[in-house]
């Protein structure tokens, strides 16, 4: 049969349909042996021939092209039958059959241009046949084959109308699985910007303090030591104490000014709330919970670029499971420290960096680090960094990761 239906049950049922009409076909040829009915031996021999060009078209799964063309011997094959043996009650049941054959391949205009065919050669026969029955047995197998095309059409546009269905399925369930892996591209951005935003908040409450209230504190501390030189008398006292308050109030400030600073995104916590927001791959995080990272700058540097890899991991690989660990670099007691990304998806054997990779590199490399990608086999991000201190750093690299 024709490959319009793709679907398993309706598969099913056409193929029993189709062994069926063979079964129909097969007794044609049975009968006149059961009723001790003579038959011309070239009739033997199409029948012989007839049932297996009829089974290529029933248990393969043929293209429609292939399809068609294979109705060509079926019409020659059963017109020729009956042409043999036109007094032969069942002669005409292959040509139901092939009609059958034709409405499932053809749009009805082909399948009743089959009918026409057949029925124009089972005519012609009934005329020159001298007994009346043949044309009655003419139009009796004229309407067999307008309902066998029949019922071909409705078994034909219920295949395409099952096929539609399943392409509208396969959309809708792309559309999900898209729109799920956009949910979480657009959670892991809003983590993104809200650790983002937390940063600089900090900074800013950071410079604050250290532009207004550290320089109101230095001058207060320089004015009270000046008057604490020229006091005399009682005034000596509390000069000296509040030269001392201010003393110690400015250490704090700037003791708060170093923490703000200071105060590091959490590694584990900002991996795990964006692999939490994720439908695909599972995310399986190696990093210890009491993980330290001393630099501000490295810390932020490998949060963003864990993050980013997970992102194009969700939009490119195609993968189940990835996975992520950071160590310290030089088994475990170097300076610096070592992130990989690890996904079991497609990989890629030719790269080209966009906009994510490209900011992850220049992210890193501005501390001095190292990226390196690996598309085959999957998709691994490796993240060399040292565990270099911000005093350590060039004005501009200090921007960089502060942007």
């Amino acid at each position: 049969m024709s490959e319009q239906a793709q679907g398993g049950e309706h598969v099913g049922l056409e193929r029993t349909a189709g062994v069926a009409g063979g079964l129909t076909y097969a007794m044609v040829g049975l009968l006149p042996v059961l009723i001790d009915l003579s038959m011309a031996w070239q009739w033997w021999a199409l029948w012989a021939v007839g049932i297996p060009v009829f089974l290529v078209d029933v248990l393969l799964d043929l293209t429609q092209r292939w399809a068609r063309l294979l109705l060509v011997p079926m019409v020659a094959i059963g017109s020729a039958m009956y042409a043999v043996e036109p007094l032969y009650g069942f002669g005409g049941v292959p040509l139901v059959i092939t009609a059958a054959s034709a409405g499932l391949v053809l749009p009805l205009s082909g399948g009743l241009a089959v009918v026409g065919l057949q029925s124009a050669v089972m005519f012609g026969i009934g005329w020159r046949v001298e007994q009346e029955g043949g044309l009655i047995a003419a139009v009796f197998y004229l309407g067999l084959q307008v309902f066998a095309v029949m019922t071909g059409q409705i078994a034909r546009r219920e295949s395409a109308a099952r096929q539609r269905i399943a392409e509208v399925h396969e959309s809708l369930r792309t559309a999900h699985t898209e729109l799920a892996r956009a949910h979480a591209e657009l959670e892991a951005a809003q983590i993104l910007l809200a650790e983002n935003s937390r940063t600089e908040e900090r900074l800013r409450i950071s410079r604050d303090l250290h532009d207004l209230v550290g320089h109101q504190l230095s001058a207060l501390a320089l004015n009270l030591e000046v008057a604490s030189h020229v006091a005399d008398g009682a005034a000596v006292e509390p000069v000296q104490r509040s030269r001392v308050i201010a003393k110690d109030l400015l250490a704090d400030v700037r003791h708060v000014v170093s923490r703000l600073r200071e105060e590091p995104p959490d590694l584990r916590s900002a991996v795990d709330a964006v692999a939490a927001q994720l439908p695909r791959p599972t995310v399986h995080v190696d990093i210890p919970d009491e993980f330290e990272i001393p630099s501000p700058a490295v810390r932020d540097a490998v949060v963003r670029s864990v993050q980013e890899a997970l992102i194009n991991s969700v939009r490119h690989s195609r993968a189940d499971n990835v996975r992520v660990t950071v160590r310290r670099s030089g088994g475990g007691s170097g300076p610096g420290l070592v992130a990989e990304i690890v996904d079991d998806g497609v990989g890629a054997a030719r790269l080209t960096p966009g906009n994510g990779l490209t900011g992850m590199r220049e992210r890193v490399e501005a501390l001095g680090g190292l990226v390196a990608v690996d598309g085959t086999g999957g998709f691994r991000v490796t993240i060399e960094v040292p565990d270099i201190t911000a005093a350590d750093m060039a004005p501009d690299a200090t921007s960089e990761v502060l942007r």
